[in-house]
């Protein structure tokens, strides 16, 4: 139901925000606020500075290819992620504090990881209780970001020094240094040995950068296990990490696979349910997983072993088995559609990293950096930027904005949302303080929505045109001005012909000409000066696009275009009828070159020597229904 206040009257654009806002029937007070939103562009600042500073080194990756240097920093970050996760902390005091938060490249994982809620969420929960990984992610799952950044240097972005407190609190726990090199060699090996998925032994010499890009941050990654003489992928790595989990389970550790414990629609943990889908999910190939075989700890590696060679250490493999039980005549063919929640399943077992997140860590804080350089284009990462309160307007309206986009998740619950860059700044601020983000959205929406981080273009295309018509239909105004997308026509087709036929035969009235540029009666949710325009752009650093070379990704760009233009003319032709599309259609062709057109070209290009899984990456996000133009989630 929508809230029964009438929106407050405006005159200017506000820099204040109100002490409440309507989500549906509740009124809440700000979610985040302004000051949460400038600590979190200093650190989007700081990761931008560093990575052009790992770019910027003369010799070594960086001098032959930056975009690879850049990869290869941010794959050892990941590592350092998970050295400082998964070993024990010897803390004084319960929490974080500055002495216990680790240095911006590892910060830079944390805060991309936290970015993907719902996997995050579960990965704190479906490990046994003794898990320290599992255990620290929940220590760590409130980011605080003021305290994060009053370490870096307000002016030059760089982290401050840190102090020696914080500096042997690092590198106590992790046994490595607090401050990496910059300068990567193509001579460098993984900092700890890799385990081989085949027979289990430690490999030592595993490359970041080998010939044919078979090195570990390269995409076509394969190793010949210095014991036993297999070649190994990153795709048998995370066979071999299934196989663990499951046969954890049949020893009776409580462990939950990835994608069963959270409920699909509200993002809630559910123990019993998460029970009953993994007891159905292998009821039928149980001569395979053998889930009714208990076995001693003793056996569990053996075991694991054998269930990742039946499974053929093959993703593929996998995903058609799982689906046995549930859908027996599933295969996979091209032509047959896996179910999603097993797609998603097996998927987080498909390019396993170091560690036991159940997203490709590396992918997610490379996609991440298409939104950072967004906002760097924006210019709201510049120090001193938003430091005048009168200068604040842009951040009061991204945290309206992001208010009024979740009003429209709770009135349209069954609707597939995608944010604005603004919006996506102050969503992306709310998910790093994640139990309070659960909490408020369980509270204010009825469920979690996910920020899925790896979206089929046209599908985010097409959602975000049902998000921007929902927009103007709730609040009045449209959702972007940016000039890149056009508002469809807000009449139907009925409504256009009863109001020809309605003019057939009649005399024309006088009176006052229709005015030829927009009222903008919510300036606090909608900019009109073009120097803001661009923070309405649409968000889309979680686009995947799939293979660049197949048939299908050209003619969804080829269709986005040809609708962008039918949409122009047509608000070139009715300007009178709609100022706010002419204002859409104008800045469309006189916007800066630039300015690129949204879904239209690859957000992270410079990066494909990263993505080569176009398939197995290419998940269904949560609540998404195939082949349909309905969503039940939103995504950023």
């Amino acid at each position: 139901m929508q809230n029964s206040e009438v929106p407050p009257a405006y005159t200017e654009y506000p820099t204040k925000l109100p002490d409440k806002f309507p989500i549906g029937e509740h009124n809440v007070q700000p979610l985040v606020n302004v000051t949460e939103l400038q600590a979190h562009l200093r650190l989007l600042g700081a990761i931008h500075a560093l990575k052009q500073k790992v770019q910027a080194q003369q010799v070594g990756i960086a001098a032959e290819d930056r975009n690879l240097a850049w990869i290869v920093y941010v794959n050892r970050a990941v590592h350092r992620f998970y050295k400082w996760t998964e070993t024990s902390w010897v803390m004084s005091s319960p929490g974080l504090n500055e002495t216990t938060i680790p240095p911006l490249d590892v910060v830079m994982v944390w805060h991309s990881y936290l970015l993907n809620p719902r996997a995050y969420y579960e990965d704190s929960m479906r490990m046994p209780i003794d898990s320290t990984y599992a255990s620290h992610l929940k220590t760590i799952q409130d980011m605080p970001l003021t305290l994060i950044s009053s370490l870096i240097d307000p002016q030059s972005l760089e982290p401050l020094p840190p102090s020696a407190k914080r500096r042997r609190f690092f590198e106590d726990t992790t046994s490595w240094s607090f401050t990496p090199p910059l300068i990567l060699d193509r001579s460098d090996t993984l900092s700890e040995p890799l385990t081989c998925p085949r027979c289990l032994a430690l490999n030592y010499s595993v490359k970041w950068v080998a010939a044919g890009e078979k090195g570990y941050a390269q995409p076509k990654f394969e190793h010949r296990c210095e014991s036993c003489g297999d070649i190994f992928t990153k795709e048998s790595i995370g066979i071999m990490r299934f196989a663990m989990e499951l046969t954890k389970k049949r020893e009776g550790q409580t462990v939950y696979l990835s994608e069963t414990l959270l409920d699909p629609k509200s993002g809630e943990a559910d123990f019993t349910a998460a029970e009953a889908f993994i007891k159905r999910l292998f009821e039928t190939p149980d001569d395979l997983f053998k889930m009714n075989k208990p076995i001693q700890p003793k056996e569990i590696a053996e075991q694991a072993q054998q269930l990742a060679r039946g499974l053929g250490y093959s993703y593929s493999t996998l995903l058609t088995k799982l689906h046995y039980s549930v859908r027996p005549k599933f295969t996979d063919n091209p032509g047959v559609k896996p179910l999603p929640r097993i797609q998603r399943l097996a998927a987080a077992y498909s390019n396993s990293g170091p560690g036991l997140a159940s997203i490709d860590l590396v992918g997610a804080v490379l996609r991440q950096g298409g939104f950072i350089d967004k906002m760097v284009g924006l210019g709201w990462t510049e120090p001193n930027r938003f430091d005048h309160p009168l200068d604040s307007a842009p951040l009061v309206r991204s945290v309206a904005r992001y208010h009024a986009f979740l009003d429209l998740m709770q009135e349209k619950s069954t609707t597939f949302f995608v944010p604005t860059l603004d919006i996506d700044l102050s969503w992306h601020s709310h998910q790093l303080k994640s139990s309070k983000y659960r909490e408020d959205t369980q509270s204010c929406i009825g469920r979690t929505p996910n920020h899925d981080d790896n979206i089929e273009a046209q599908i985010l295309s097409t959602a975000y045109d049902i998000t921007a018509k929902e927009w103007r239909n709730r609040f009045g105004v449209p959702y972007s001005v940016c000039g890149c997308v056009v508002d469809r026509r807000q009449e139907s087709l009925i409504r256009r012909i009863v109001t020809s036929l309605s003019r057939i035969g009649s005399k024309k009235e006088e009176g006052p000409p229709p005015p030829l540029t927009p009222v903008n009666n919510r300036p606090d949710i909608i900019c009109t000066e073009e120097d803001e325009a661009e923070s309405s752009h649409p968000s889309e650093h979680n686009v995947q696009f799939g293979d660049p070379s197949a048939p299908e990704t050209q003619q969804h760009k080829d269709s986005r275009r040809e609708k962008t233009q039918r949409r122009v003319a047509s608000a070139k032709k009715r300007a009178a009828r709609d100022p706010w599309r002419a204002l859409q259609a104008k800045r469309n062709e006189t916007r800066d070159r630039n300015h690129r057109e949204a879904f239209m070209d690859d957000p992270y290009r410079g990066y494909r020597d990263y993505y080569l899984y176009w398939g197995v990456s290419m998940t269904t996000p949560y609540g998404c229904v195939q082949q349909s133009t309905l969503f039940e989630d939103a995504l950023g």
